[in-house]
C-alpha cells in the first residue's frame, strides 16, 4: 500500500506518467517531449526512472531550460537487478496516488561487434533487411545477472513486469484506466523465441527474442487486468528505427548508419524514423487515444514519409494466446520466487 500523507495534494488532479530509460535523443526522451506538447505543464507530471541519477537530472534540466514550469521527477532504478526494482516502486508509491500512463522504454543489446560478411551480403541481397533488423549485429550471449536470469531477459521484460506488479494498485487508481505501454521492436517475431528458452539465455539473438516476449506479455497483462476486472490495459508499441546508442556501437558507425537511414527514408522505406522524437509517436499515440480505438493484439508501430511526416501504423500480432500465458505463468513464478527470497533476507 502506498502512504497516502506523502502523496501532494496536488498531483492527484494531474497525469503522472512513469518513463524508464530516457536519455538524450532516445525513445524515453522522445516520449516525454511529445507529452509536454500535448498535455499542459500544470496537468503533468513526468517521473524518470533511469539507472544513472546524474544523466536523468541532466536530461531533467534540459527540458526545464525549455518547460520552466513542467513537474518532472527523478526515481533511481537498476531493471537488471530486482531488488533496485522493488526499491524503486516503493519510491513510486510513496510519491505518487495514481500513475495514468507507465511506459516500459528502458532497453539492453549487448553489441560485440559487427558481422562484416553478412552486413555487405545483407546490403546485396536484401537491403531493407539490412537496414529493419540487427542480423549483421554480434550480440552476446548466456549472459546471466546476480538473480539468476538471463541479463537481457531481466532488462528489456523481467524488471518491467515486475513494476506493473508492484504498481498496479496505482495504475488502478488512474481516473480513465491506467495504461501499460512496452516498448517492442519491428525486429521482434515469434522465430527468435522459444518457450523452452524464454529468457534468451542461449538465443543467438537474445534481444529480439526478449522484445517478442515483451509482446506476449503485454498481450497476456492485458487479458489479465481485463478478468480481474482492472481500471488498466496493457498495449505494445515499436519505435521503428531509430539510430540511438543502444548497444553502444563505435559513433562513426552510429553517425554512418543515420546516414543510410536518411538515404533509405528517401527512397520510401517508412521505418526510418532515425530520431527518438519520430519513434516516440506510437508510444503516446497509444497512451492519449480513447480505448475504444485500441486493440491489444496489434503492434503500434512509429512510421515516416520520405517528407518527413510521422504516424502510427498498427501491424497484427501473430501469436499464440496459448503462449502469452505460458510465459506469463513462468515470470510471475520467478517474481514470487524472488520476492520470497528478498523478504528472507
Amino acid at each position: 500500500m502506498n502512504d497516502k500523507s506523502c502523496v501532494d495534494p496536488a498531483e492527484r488532479h494531474r497525469k503522472v506518467a512513469v518513463i524508464t530509460g530516457v536519455n538524450v535523443g532516445g525513445i524515453g526522451y522522445g516520449i516525454a517531449e511529445r507529452l509536454l506538447e500535448l498535455i499542459p505543464c500544470e496537468a503533468l507530471v513526468l517521473v524518470f526512472a533511469c539507472r544513472s541519477h546524474t544523466r536523468a537530472n541532466n536530461v531533467r534540466q534540459s527540458f526545464l531550460n525549455r518547460y520552466p514550469h513542467a513537474t518532472i521527477d527523478l526515481v533511481t532504478i537498476d531493471l537488471n537487478q530486482f531488488t533496485s526494482v522493488m526499491q524503486a516502486c516503493q519510491d513510486i508509491q510513496h510519491r505518487y496516488h495514481h500513475v495514468d500512463y507507465l511506459f516500459l522504454n528502458a532497453g539492453y543489446l549487448s553489441a560485440l561487434g559487427l558481422r562484416w560478411g553478412s552486413l555487405v551480403s545483407l546490403f546485396l541481397k536484401s537491403p531493407t533487411a539490412l537496414m529493419e533488423s540487427s542480423d549483421a549485429t554480434i550480440q552476446a550471449t548466456g549472459e546471466i545477472n546476480n538473480d539468476g536470469l538471463g541479463k537481457v531477459f531481466a532488462t528489456n521484460v523481467f524488471g518491467h513486469y515486475v513494476m506493473i506488479r508492484q504498481l498496479e494498485s496505482l495504475l488502478g487508481n488512474a481516473k480513465d484506466h491506467g495504461r501499460v505501454i512496452w516498448t517492442s521492436s519491428s525486429t521482434a517475431s515469434s522465430e527468435f523465441f522459444t518457450l523452452d528458452d524464454w529468457q534468451g539465455v542461449k538465443a543467438t539473438l537474445p534481444y529480439e527474442s526478449s522484445k517478442w516476449a515483451c509482446d506476449l506479455l503485454a498481450v497476456a497483462t492485458n487479458d489479465y487486468f481485463m478478468q480481474q476486472t482492472l481500471n488498466i490495459r496493457s498495449f505494445t508499441t515499436s519505435p521503428g528505427v531509430v539510430a540511438s546508442h543502444i548497444g553502444n556501437l563505435p559513433l562513426w558507425v552510429i553517425y554512418l548508419r543515420s546516414l543510410i537511414h536518411w538515404l533509405f527514408r528517401l527512397f520510401g522505406l517508412a521505418s526510418q524514423n532515425i530520431n527518438g522524437y519520430r519513434g516516440a509517436m506510437a508510444a503516446v499515440f497509444v497512451a492519449l487515444q480513447p480505448l475504444v480505438v485500441l486493440n491489444e493484439m496489434l503492434r503500434y508501430t512509429s512510421e515516416t514519409t520520405r517528407w518527413g511526416e510521422s504516424y502510427v501504423k498498427p501491424y497484427v500480432l501473430h501469436l499464440e494466446v496459448e503462449a502469452a500465458w505460458e510465459l506469463i505463468d513462468r515470470v510471475e513464478h520467478q517474481y514470487q520466487a524472488l520476492l520470497a527470497k528478498s523478504k528472507q533476507e
